[in-house]
């Protein structure tokens, strides 16, 4: 039995997919097969059920990825500590970044840090708040770059900064005509919402509670992707929200004209590194922590707390 073999059947318990699995972990598909049927020789048992798609884990596996999850966690104290002492940002980093954050804030600083830290083996995946947490508990990620407060009593939070939001409105909405937007202003019958498990959506809608109601147009569209929601506004009458990284390549094109933003105080949400309280990696967390804050735009890193209205969270289970 070794390290590779564990790291292994954890891989296909995430994704319950031999390609995917190996994917993840940078081998050949038939490698990764052939070491996890090394290891079920070996202990003379199943952990995965072949015969169902997608593969389940049966009821030993899923006792052994569970402790070979602890294994491969307290394997990693050894090199954390060894790191630590030596201060080194070095070894495998898995990060959870929010859909609504990771195509503007990650190409601001990601490659600058692969290059200043060549010893790092970092892997990001796009993920939802709830996944992240889950992630964030069992291991499977060591940090998460999300929205907070998230109020989980095993979560360690380090904001990085605060983010606005802005209205991207249709040149024909009645909303195009003010030069600043009140909260007052937003109404959800007109707003495009991203789907369900977002949590940007969620505070959205905690914007406009005080104009809630149904939708009166014959089409209803919800997506996951903040740039669908820019098309269908560009195409269709209505208004969406945006964070303000979302907006940039906007503020810098010919629909500029289209950007409102809010009056004080300016409905923020907060961004931070989060990891359990049990990650020793203080060299990593706080490299992470200062190139994400040189490569945001200057014009976030002035805005400060009194200027901001922060939108409630949708609660988390701690």
């Amino acid at each position: 039995m070794t390290l590779s073999q564990l790291n292994y059947i954890v891989a296909v318990a995430n994704h319950l997919n031999f390609g995917a699995a190996a994917a993840s972990c940078f081998v050949t598909q038939p490698t990764l097969s052939m070491q996890v049927q090394k290891l079920e020789e070996e202990l003379n048992l199943e952990i995965f059920d072949r015969s169902q798609i997608p593969i389940r884990m049966t009821p030993i596996g899923e006792q052994l990825v569970a402790q070979a999850r602890i294994a491969l966690a307290e394997a990693q104290k050894i090199l954390d500590l060894s790191n630590q002492e030596n201060n080194q940002v070095a070894g495998s980093i898995a990060i959870g970044v929010i859909p609504t954050l990771s195509p503007y804030m990650l190409p601001l600083f990601i490659q600058t840090f692969s290059e200043r830290y060549p010893e790092t083996m970092i892997t990001i995946e796009e993920l939802q708040t709830h996944q992240i947490i889950e992630g964030l508990r069992n291991d499977r990620l060591d940090i998460g770059i999300l929205v907070t407060p998230l109020n989980i009593s095993n979560l360690v939070e380090h904001p990085l900064f605060y983010e606005p939001f802005l209205l991207y409105v249709s040149p024909q909405h009645p909303l195009a005509n003010e030069k600043k937007i009140h909260e007052r202003d937003l109404s959800s019958t007109d707003i495009w919402l991203l789907t369900e498990g977002h949590c940007f959506r969620d505070q959205v809608l905690n914007l406009c509670k005080e104009k809630r109601g149904k939708l009166n147009r014959n089409l209803r569209f919800e997506s996951g992707n903040l740039e669908t929601l820019k098309k269908m506004v560009d195409q269709t009458h209505g208004y969406t929200l945006l964070p303000a990284l979302a907006a940039d390549d906007i503020e810098a094109s010919k629909k500029k004209k289209q950007i409102r933003e809010f009056h004080a105080p300016v409905p923020t949400r907060e961004i931070s590194l989060v990891h359990n309280k049990v990650y020793r990696r203080r060299a990593v967390t706080e490299a992470l922590i200062k190139e994400i804050k040189a490569a945001i735009p200057s014009t976030l890193q002035k805005f400060k707390s009194g200027q901001q209205l922060k939108v409630d969270m949708p609660k988390f289970e701690s």
